[in-house]
């Protein structure tokens, strides 16, 4: 660890159950756990319903956790993969067909499969069967990775664990019910980030706006999300974190080299944070504040 750096206690803050998360999805490299650290940040704004924004929302578990608690009263999600987007969108605009799918659908290999060439065929924008197709794979496939991963118990489902074992149907159509009760709440959209903090920069006020950056990482991005980034990507993101055109933000990231080049100068802090992708492993994560 760099003399420099300060860690983030996070055990100092208080960690929700699973069971009370508001995201119906499971998300590789989810950040739920930093619900309550985000909280006491926003709090700092001292406004009445600040906006949450997420360019890169994944499965927006800290977004809609806040949104739950009142911590703020409105949350804008974007992400460029038409499959998370639709998955989004589905809930929101189509909550009770969502719902009756979620419960009647079977749970079986043959479903993940077809679910799986749903994916493989997603064109660009709003499709609702990609959408549920991609929500039933992050329930179902290992370490809930939607594509380049394969079904929890194997295909032969020889494993200890089945494909089911995710699948908490009862669960999911809580959360889900709610995401769709909150549609007036929350604004989505589908653009690149760069392009999304770009247009949207100015006309949020900045005051009442708090921005959660989580793009892709160096190392384990290129192979978890349709839009990882490449060296230039990461460059253009810290240009425009570092132009002032966005007051308060907070940005996640892995501990990587080139990271710390594009902001040196900036308060930068540990987070130690275990995740299971494929095989647990305890990654080392940096955090960046404006």
């Amino acid at each position: 660890m760099e003399p420099e750096d300060e860690v983030i206690r996070l055990h100092q803050y208080a960690q929700r159950h699973a069971q009370s998360s508001a995201s119906p999805f499971r998300y590789p490299g989810g950040k739920g756990f930093l619900t309550a650290y985000l909280a006491e940040r926003i709090s700092h704004l001292g406004v009445e319903s600040p906006v949450y924004v997420e360019p890169y929302c994944g499965g927006a578990g800290a977004a809609l956790n806040l949104l739950k608690d009142g911590v703020v009263g409105s949350i804008h999600l974007n992400d460029l993969d038409p499959r998370i987007y639709s998955a989004w969108r589905a809930m929101i605009e189509e909550c009770p067909r969502f719902l009756d799918r979620i419960a009647s659908t079977p749970v079986t290999i043959e479903t993940w499969r077809e679910c799986r060439k749903i994916i493989e065929a997603a064109g660009d924008g709003y499709d609702f069967e990609v959408g549920f197709a991609a929500f039933f794979l992050n329930r179902t496939s290992t370490a809930g990775i939607i594509q380049g991963s394969g079904p929890i118990g194997g295909y032969e489902q020889t494993g200890k664990w089945k494909v089911d074992v995710r699948y908490y149907a009862d669960t999911m159509i809580r959360r889900v019910k709610w995401v769709g009760s909150m549609a007036n709440s929350i604004r989505l959209t589908n653009l690149p980030a760069l392009q999304f903090l770009s247009k949207h920069a100015e006309s949020f006020d900045s005051a009442h706006t708090f921005y959660f950056v989580d793009p892709p990482y160096v190392h384990a991005g290129s192979r978890l999300y349709l839009d990882a980034m490449n060296t230039v990507l990461h460059r253009q993101l810290a240009e425009t974190l570092k132009s002032g055109r966005l007051s308060n933000w907070v940005l996640t990231y892995d501990d990587h080299p080139l990271i710390r080049q594009l902001y040196n100068g900036f308060r930068i802090s540990q987070l130690e944070v275990r995740y299971s992708l494929r095989n647990a492993r305890r990654a080392r994560e940096i955090l960046i504040a404006s």
